[in-house]
């Protein structure tokens, strides 16, 4: 049976292989236990001090932006300064710490440690220089007192559902420089990327959040230091999140706004035969949200893998049989939820219909079952056997390996030596090394050579 299992790799394999540092990048790190949890730990608190500096970066140059409006060439020339201060600092914090971890071996794990937590804590101290650069009064009308008037509360809890409840709060407490953050199409159809802007004054339309009181489902509280937190928002959904970034300096106030969905006006009309409009936006966000999960880049690698399997079953509702075979595929990766045994047949069912993978995929689903772990005899070999036959007859190879193996091996219910020949010869035609390989061995084993087209 596993060899059989074998053969369905590649068709899983852009989900369910993720490196090993993408494990640790929701985990909480405070605790270090155990030596495989250094090197990861130390990469996700690179990235989250890189994400910091880079938010403390735009916010800089944004602020200079609107205080500079009455005197633009004066304001040109200081974020000049600060874009070359900002290159030569990154090229002195790089060579810093590679100095730091001379002495211990290049590539080793204690190497790459050291390099992503001295990057780390050299960027968390850097976008403390840059916030306190060109400082800004709290709020829009607010003079940044501590007083109930200006200042609900210094202490996040209480000041959270004042600044959310209702639009003037949010625009007293906002800040003049906004960081935005969204994703836009690129070149290469189907990715997305985010991109980060700044907006100021009127350009921002109020209300920003929706309002929340107490402990809202939904809505998850994170501390990034003692002077900056992120309130995610989930209540519309995984394909819908948005990451409020707030600052606190005589007072909390907003500071950016992380938008994790992908708009319409990012997606084209036309799509996938067969779909309406709306399941067209599925497909074209499931492959969005997907690519960017599978890039583990980002805190939201999870979400995003979800959203991707929300929207794959969206588009698969047409009985497209991409969407369908993504849908079910990823459902299986353990990157996403695992979808119900009826639902998971009834996606690979739609994707066998035209897609040589599809019915590979199927074959194996009658074997395994709604399992990722199963490693016992095939649960329905006699369908098993003609699902894998019709991707053959399809053209798949894969197939044709599998097969081959199942008449070598017999876990099929057939066992036949000079038919497995006969398929790893109609493989090795194709110029599939695996096949080549096979063939050799078999014959090398006194099988005797038999015509390809006995395989089936």
């Amino acid at each position: 049976m596993k060899r059989f299992v074998l053969g369905l790799t590649s068709v899983l394999i852009a989900f369910a292989l993720l490196p090993f540092s993408a494990a640790f990048a929701q985990d909480d790190c405070s605790e270090i236990s155990s030596s495989p949890q250094v090197v990861p730990c130390s990469e996700a608190a690179k990235n989250s001090a890189d994400s910091q500096l880079n938010t403390s970066y735009h916010q800089l140059m944004a602020r200079l932006e609107s205080q500079y409006s009455v005197d633009p060439k004066l304001g040109v020339e200081y974020s000049t300064q600060v874009k070359e201060s900002q290159r030569a600092w990154i090229k002195l914090r790089d060579t810093n710490c590679t100095v730091e971890a001379f002495e211990i071996e290049a590539a080793k794990p204690a190497h790459v440690a050291v390099v992503n937590n001295c990057i780390a804590k050299m960027s968390r101290e850097r976008s403390a220089y840059l916030d306190g650069i060109a400082p800004e009064t709290v709020g829009r009308s607010g003079s940044g007192g501590g007083g109930s008037a200006s200042c609900p509360s210094s202490d996040f809890a209480q000041f959270l559902p004042a600044f959310s409840a209702n639009a003037e709060s949010q625009k007293r407490l906002t800040a003049l420089a906004v960081k935005i953050l969204v994703l836009k199409r690129t070149s290469d159809p189907g990715r997305f990327e985010p991109q980060i802007t700044a907006e100021t004054g009127s350009s921002l339309t109020f209300p920003l959040m929706t309002a929340m009181e107490g402990k809202t489902e939904g809505i998850e509280i994170e501390t990034v230091d003692d002077t900056h937190m992120n309130v995610v928002d989930k209540r519309a959904g995984n394909s819908n999140i948005k990451i409020f970034n707030f600052a606190k300096k005589s007072c909390w106030a907003l500071v950016g706004i992380e938008d994790w969905s992908i708009s319409e006006k990012e997606l084209v009309a036309s799509g996938r035969p067969g779909m309406s409009r709306a399941e067209n936006f599925c497909y074209q966000r499931a492959e969005g949200l997907g690519g960017l999960g599978a890039l583990e880049q980002y805190r939201l690698t999870k979400e995003l893998y979800e959203a991707s399997l929300e929207n794959y079953v969206c588009a698969a509702e047409s009985g497209d049989p991409r969407a369908s075979l993504s849908a079910a595929s990823l459902s299986l990766s353990q990157m996403a939820p695992q979808l119900e045994t009826s639902k998971l047949e009834a996606l690979f069912k739609a994707a066998a219909t035209t897609l040589p993978d599809g019915a590979l995929s199927l074959s194996m689903f009658y074997c395994t079952g709604n399992s990722t772990d199963y490693d016992g005899p095939c649960q329905h070999p006699e369908q098993a056997e003609k699902e894998l036959i019709r991707a053959v007859s399809m053209g798949s190879t894969n197939a044709l390996n599998s097969l081959a193996s199942s008449f070598e091996s017999g876990d099929l219910g057939t066992k036949d030596i000079s038919r497995a020949l006969a398929c790893y010869q109609l493989s090795a035609g194709k110029g599939d090394q695996a096949g080549i390989n096979n063939v050799k061995r078999l014959e090398s084993q006194g099988t005797e050579s038999i015509k390809a087209s006995h395989c089936i």
